[in-house]
């Protein structure tokens, strides 16, 4: 076997397999229909809660397996029709039976009572990571499958990794218990509480272990074949929840797997009378951060049905599409999530003809897909320690959705970004950007700060928000930010942009005081632009401007009263920097980042944007008149640009239909680097006219659907 396939773009499906499905299961129609759709690998379970094949061990198989082989069968079939063979696993669960027979496999409550799993799940329990099922008996697991079949890589389910799957809490298993102290001195915490220094060193342990236990997992199946890929199913930031109860450090797990798969499957979350919508941009988010994180292959997973809870309709076929087409627009490889069996057996299948187009078009365009890189001059750091110790609880609310604030300015803005990691933080990185944006960077150490400032003074811009750098690493607060004279500002308190609560529905606002700073640019006629939630308290050096204070609060009802004679409170929101290395920093006091993310209101994106261009001093890598519904990616290949164009603009969610986007413009910059020769889009391959004025070259594209590229060669 020749894993170099996982240097080419893959266009999978993860099949879950029910146990009803093992009864009269249609391999020859599962490749068929494989074949159709343009899929080169399928990921499916065959151990784990749910066992495919036939076992010598003591594990549950599907009741309706009989005496088939269905793993075998599935692997037979699909080899061919050259497509992937991944067999996954998911440890977390054990059956009753096996729980009754192995108590010490299972994760322990407090009282020392074995975590059950759901109600609606059955008679399952919630194995531990450090037990005997998860790990010696995970290698005659292991042993079976690879031994037995002609497969193309080994995938393990999340489950198998962290510490918290299906609704169970802390483990005190005796195991634990005893890991814990060796390596703090101290018991594990009886409850989560994040102002306890012993939860925090908790969490970190827990982080470690997940990280150790991907080592173990890549190191086993290595031993048993030594070329076969190693993949995992985790999440990353964008879902916050799972990624802290997990402990999942993906950006260290990725050492220890070849190909890196997080999911982005959820639209939308309706339970009971409770609802909310996930990040439309979620798999462009993962795809893009994944590509900093691991120079390993990067999947991001979408459900095919509309979770949650509906399992057995599509997703709508137009949203579906450019879903997943975010994923290949940002260095990445999609794959499919099904449940069931073979596509043609499906309830629903009005969604396949749209995975179709996608696939196929990659696959007729493999060569545009394959050794490029981000074409991106804007960094936005994310922090897993400040989404840990500062978001704690709170992460989505507190940090995530600053992060998204900026990713949805840029994306409106069509400037090109790249999301990095501040584990990973080196002033060789950061050389390769001209602007960093800090979204409420609040846990920073002191070697960042370092590279941050080392960064500005060789050149480089900082665009900050809110309490960037004003937490250690443990999210214990400063009494000043770290990078307090390099942004010129001096932290006196975080307050309500609101003012004291005292029962009164309030409204403040950020005065104009000065709209020729380039914060303001293209602002219109108005004096005054909203301010909500929080800010920080702040006196500015003398060698900063300040274009915008914070207003006095004052009362929303009744209209008539509704004003104030007290018309501004001195404190600077945003102030701008000029340093002797030419380099610019951008410093804005409360949350334009968070409110642009929830709100919409236009002018705190436009701050932002204005923040990151006067950065770049406006020298952006491509200007076009593309609506801002459309996401516009750069990446770069030897000789040619290609810019990937993925129609958003669908209305609302979910999309039922894609409105064409016509005559878009785009331009780009001619240099002695790169000048272009010839331009076309891949849907057609026609060659589009060039226009040369002054120092750009454009053209126009006549009409873009859902996804397609643009293509400079020079």
């Amino acid at each position: 076997m020749n894993p170099d396939w996982l240097k080419q773009r893959s266009r999978g499906v993860h099949l879950t397999i029910r146990d009803i499905d093992c009864r009269d299961f249609d391999v020859e129609q599962l490749a068929q229909d494989l074949t159709d759709m343009g899929v080169n690998i399928l990921s499916f379970f065959c151990a784990g809660y749910v066992t495919t094949h036939q076992t010598d061990l003591s594990i549950r198989r599907s009741p309706y397996l009989g005496d088939r082989d269905l793993t075998g069968d599935i692997v037979a079939a699909l080899k061919k029709r050259n497509i992937r063979a991944v067999p996954a696993m998911d440890l977390s669960l054990i059956p009753g039976n096996a729980a009754q027979e192995h108590p010490d496999w299972c994760s322990l409550d407090r009282e020392g009572n074995p975590y059950r799993a759901n109600k609606d799940l059955g008679d399952f329990y919630i194995a531990c990571p450090l037990s005997g099922y998860q790990n010696e008996y995970l290698s005659l697991i292991l042993k079976e499958i690879v031994t037995r079949y002609d497969i193309d890589g080994i995938k393990f389910g999340g489950g198998s990794y962290g510490f918290t799957s299906y609704g169970n809490g802390i483990c005190y298993c005796e195991r634990c218990k005893a890991a814990y102290h060796e390596h703090s001195g101290a018991d594990i915490p009886l409850e989560e509480n994040w102002e306890d220094p012993n939860w925090g060193e908790f969490q970190r342990w827990r982080q470690q272990r997940v990280v150790d236990r991907s080592k173990f997992l890549y190191d086993l199946v290595k031993s048993l074949h030594p070329e076969l890929p190693v993949m995992c199913n985790s999440v990353a930031f964008g879902d916050p929840g799972w990624t802290i109860k997990g402990s999942l450090d993906i950006e260290r797990m990725a050492k220890y797997i070849d190909a890196v798969q997080v999911e982005a499957q959820t639209r939308v979350r309706v339970e009971e009378d409770r609802y909310h919508w996930d990040y439309l941009y979620m798999p462009a988010e993962e795809a893009n951060y994944l590509n900093t994180v691991s120079d390993h292959q990067p999947w991001v997973l979408a459900s095919y049905f509309q979770a949650w809870p509906w399992r057995r309709n599509a997703v709508p076929p137009a949203e579906q599409k450019v879903y997943m087409a975010q994923v290949f627009a940002n260095g990445g490889n999609a794959i499919l999530n099904l449940s069931g069996g073979p596509p043609k057996g499906h309830e629903d299948k009005r969604g396949f003809p749209a995975v179709a187009s996608l696939y196929k078009f990659v696959a007729e365009n493999q060569n545009y897909f394959t050794q490029e890189v981000h074409g991106s001059q804007v960094a936005l750091l994310y922090s897993q320690t400040t989404m840990f110790y500062y978001g704690q609880n709170e992460a989505k609310q507190k940090y995530v959705e600053a992060i998204r604030g900026f990713e949805q300015a840029l994306i409106e803005a069509h400037i090109p970004f790249q999301i990095i990691s501040d584990s990973m933080l080196t002033l060789q990185q950061l050389q390769a950007f001209k602007v960093l944006v800090l979204p409420t960077a609040a846990c920073m150490s002191e070697e960042a700060a370092k590279v941050i400032e080392q960064y500005v003074a060789q050149g480089g811009s900082v665009v900050a928000t809110f309490e960037s750098s004003l937490f250690d690493l443990d999210g214990k607060k400063r009494s000043n930010f770290l990078l307090s004279e390099l942004l010129g500002v001096t932290y006196m308190e975080t307050a309500s942009v609101m003012g004291s609560a005292d029962g009164v529905f309030k409204q403040a606002y950020m005065n104009i005081q000065d709209k020729q700073n380039p914060l303001l640019k293209h602002i219109g006629e108005t004096e005054v632009i909203p301010a909500a939630y929080q800010h920080c308290k702040i006196t500015a050096e003398a060698d900063v401007e300040a274009p915008l204070t914070l207003s006095a609060a004052f009362r929303v009802f009744p209209e008539g009263m509704s004003y104030t004679v007290e018309p501004d409170t001195g404190y600077p929101m945003a102030v701008t920097k000029e340093h002797a290395s030419g380099g610019r920093t951008v410093y804005f006091a409360g949350q334009p980042d968070i409110s642009f993310f929830r709100a919409g209101y236009p002018d705190w994106a436009t701050l932002m944007v204005n923040a990151i261009k006067w950065g770049l001093q406006e020298q952006l890598t491509f200007e076009t008149n593309a609506p801002s519904t459309m996401l516009i990616t750069l990446r770069l290949q030897e000789s040619r640009k290609l810019f990937h164009f993925v129609n958003m603009n669908g209305g609302r969610r979910m999309f039922q239909h894609i409105l064409p986007a016509r005559d878009v413009e785009l331009s780009i910059p001619v240099t002695d680097q790169f000048r272009p020769v010839k331009a076309y889009m891949l849907s057609n391959q026609e060659q589009l006219a060039l226009t040369y004025k002054e120092d750009m070259c454009t053209v126009t594209i006549p009409i873009i659907d859902d996804y397609d590229v643009l293509v400079f060669e020079g």
